[in-house]
């Protein structure tokens, strides 16, 4: 087996557990029982999602370019991010967050999701090298005051 297809089998393989995980955060009910399950829940996420930034960071870093490999690397990785990026809005509405058992894994995860975001963004890249024009223009226009921050406009 080439070395894609290792990469692209690990992948689906921490997708799995990931999605797998995500099943059992989804899964606890609300109340005093939920609130003990929950850290240990979102552990059993933030691992296949860290696993999954890795192999990520590692086909970004490699000299070899395989778009299938990297297409669907990017595909899995988005599906991944919306998951967490869900479990983090749910935790931040019930208040995990300020619970002290459940707020440790949950910044933990919230870092892993800021890296894969910067991940994908690189892997887009990969995808579309004039996508780095874009955003460098973009930047400068930025910069020289020559447009707002898009959150600003709401």
């Amino acid at each position: 087996m080439s070395a894609s297809g290792i990469v692209g089998d690990e992948i689906d393989k921490q997708a799995a557990l990931a999605a797998a995980a995500l099943q059992d955060v989804a899964g606890l009910d609300a109340g005093a029982s939920a609130r003990k399950l929950f850290p240990r829940a979102v552990l059993a996420l933030l691992g296949p999602y860290s696993a999954a930034k890795f192999l990520a960071e590692r086909v970004v870093q490699s000299e070899a370019f395989n778009m299938e490999l990297v297409e669907a690397l990017h595909s899995k990785l988005l599906s991944l991010e919306r998951m967490a990026g869900d479990v983090l809005v749910a935790a931040r509405q019930q208040g995990y967050f300020d619970d002290p058992d459940a707020a440790e894994p949950l910044r933990w995860l919230a870092t892993c999701d800021e890296q894969v975001k910067d991940c994908m963004v690189a892997l887009e890249s990969m995808l579309d090298p004039q996508l780095d024009e874009l955003m460098a223009a973009a930047e400068e226009e930025h910069r020289r005051g020559e447009s707002v921050p898009l959150d600003s406009l709401g």
